[in-house]
């Protein structure tokens, strides 16, 4: 081996040695220091772009978690709201029951209709009032929100928050009422069988005057019970056309030989004529139809056969001694979201209904002032006539001064209470979804950590030792070199 004094290969090589181990020693520290195995991109890309990655996710799906968690926190603001618009509906009906019995006077149901009137305004209030950060939650007007619950685009929510709880947004029902029909409910007697023959009539001076032309009547000269025929009459037979249209049947006829007016009435009651010259034309009283023979029978109340009354799709049937006994067997039949109730003069009923209303029958399309018959608002002869009564009106507005008034607010807030209630249910719903998603995203952080973890924290135990190592190594080369640096001096030696 030569002896060189200009290249010392052996401090080269040391030194080479001590910056790797410098530089070792540099990387155990930096890493024990930070606690991060990956400092910087040089240290591991792929890792490095992966570990920004996660970090990325677990950013997004943490604030995903405090969405939800405010979401819930809506949710609990407008349900403890609702509560108190449930307690204050209570309330009412309450009072509109207490207001329906017949104890009352009308003084006392005014009474009782001012803490009414108080209790909507309040329900108003609450849900014109009742905010989460400057938003109302209860008057309808935030809608349907989306609520972002996942650290990436599209990942929420949706909660319809469109309902209104205000007084004036709650509580439409179709309605529906009777005249007076208690006079229906009395003895009729039916004929079966047997022959009936129309009550007929001739006028005796119905000719005479037509005789020399035309013959004009004046108001009240001519009446067919409150119908007045004044008017002028070119014919006998144009008289006959407008005693037939007042009558609403065919009841008079023009005799082809005397030229007088035959009458003939088929039906139950008897046609009078009045005025200043129905005696001197023989008009006076068409007899009703009279039946002989056959069987007759007597019956108390009202019968209602299939057919007669259709309510919602099915039919009212039976024979019922009072009003009240309709009502009840109304009620009885379970017609959803329906419910009857007798006025409070006790001589009409009124029906209530949580949805549109149909009501068809032969008895239900009748006039209520004729015999047997059953006529509701909106009533049609057959079902393919039927036309729905809508539901109308609203809590606002709505008192308990009177017992019907009272019977429809009940009626009324049982509709709002569902409103409520299944609102309060939906949010309840959200809240426990929202709950969900909050462990959910709870997990996915956990792991994404833990997978982040093994990619960029540092193993202080596996670093320890690098530091050990490097340090020995440190010491150990700075020692070397010294060794090195030293060898050029043996050539002095050689020139003693």
């Amino acid at each position: 081996m030569s002896l060189v004094i200009n290249t010392n290969v052996s401090s080269l090589n040391a030194q080479n040695n001590l910056t790797k181990s410098q530089s070792a020693l540099a990387q155990a520290t930096q890493r024990l220091s930070s606690g991060l195995k990956i400092n910087s991109a040089a240290d591991n890309a792929a890792g490095f772009a992966i570990s920004q990655r996660y970090t990325t996710q677990i950013g997004g799906l943490n604030q995903a978690s405090a969405n939800a968690s405010d979401a819930i926190n809506l949710a609990q603001t407008a349900g403890s709201a609702l509560d108190q618009v449930t307690a204050n509906l209570q309330a009412v009906r309450d009072l509109a029951v207490q207001s329906a019995n017949g104890t009352y006077t009308d003084a006392d149901r005014s009474s009782i209709d001012q803490e009414v009137q108080q209790r909507l305004a309040e329900i108003t209030r609450i849900a014109n009032q009742t905010t989460f950060n400057g938003s109302n939650v209860l008057d309808g007007s935030m809608q349907t929100k989306s609520f972002q619950i996942g650290a990436n685009v599209g990942q929420t929510i949706s909660v319809n928050l469109g309902t209104s709880v205000k007084s004036s947004a709650m509580g439409q029902i179709a309605t529906s009422s009777t005249g007076d029909i208690s006079a229906l409910f009395g003895s009729h007697t039916t004929t079966t069988g047997g022959t009936t023959t129309a009550g007929t009539a001739t006028s005796n001076g119905v000719a005479a005057a037509f005789a020399s032309g035309s013959v004009t009547l004046g108001a009240g000269d001519l009446k067919i019970g409150s119908t007045d025929l004044q008017g002028t009459y070119a014919t006998t037979s144009d008289l006959a056309d407008a005693i037939n249209t007042a009558a609403g049947a065919t009841v008079a006829t023009v005799n082809g030989t005397s030229g007088e007016l035959d009458l003939s009435n088929a039906s139950g009651t008897a046609i009078t004529f009045s005025g200043n010259d129905a005696s001197s034309y023989g008009l006076s009283t068409v007899p009703a139809a009279a039946t002989t023979g056959g069987t007759s029978t007597t019956t108390t109340g009202l019968t209602l056969a299939a057919g007669d009354l259709n309510i919602d799709g099915k039919d009212i049937t039976g024979t019922f001694a009072t009003v009240q006994d309709l009502s009840d067997a109304i009620n009885a039949t379970g017609i959803t979201g329906v419910s009857s109730a007798v006025s409070g003069d006790g001589k009409s009923l009124n029906l209530y209904s949580s949805s549109d209303l149909t009501i068809y029958g032969a008895a239900a399309n009748s006039a209520s002032t004729a015999t047997n018959a059953l006529k509701f608002t909106g009533a049609a002869a057959t079902s393919a006539a039927a036309t729905a009564i809508t539901t109308s009106g609203s809590l606002q507005g709505a008192d308990v001064k009177t017992v019907d008034d009272a019977n429809s607010l009940v009626s009324r807030v049982d509709v709002a209470l569902k409103t409520v209630s299944d609102f309060a249910a939906q949010l309840g719903a959200v809240q426990n979804r929202f709950q969900s998603t909050i462990s959910t995203v709870a997990a996915q952080t956990t792991n994404l950590q833990a997978s982040q973890s093994t990619i960029q924290d540092a193993d202080f135990a596996s670093e320890t030792a690098a530091l050990s190592k490097a340090q020995v190594l440190q010491q150990a080369g700075i020692s070397v070199l010294a060794q090195a640096n030293s060898n050029p001096q043996q050539v002095l030696k050689l020139l003693q």
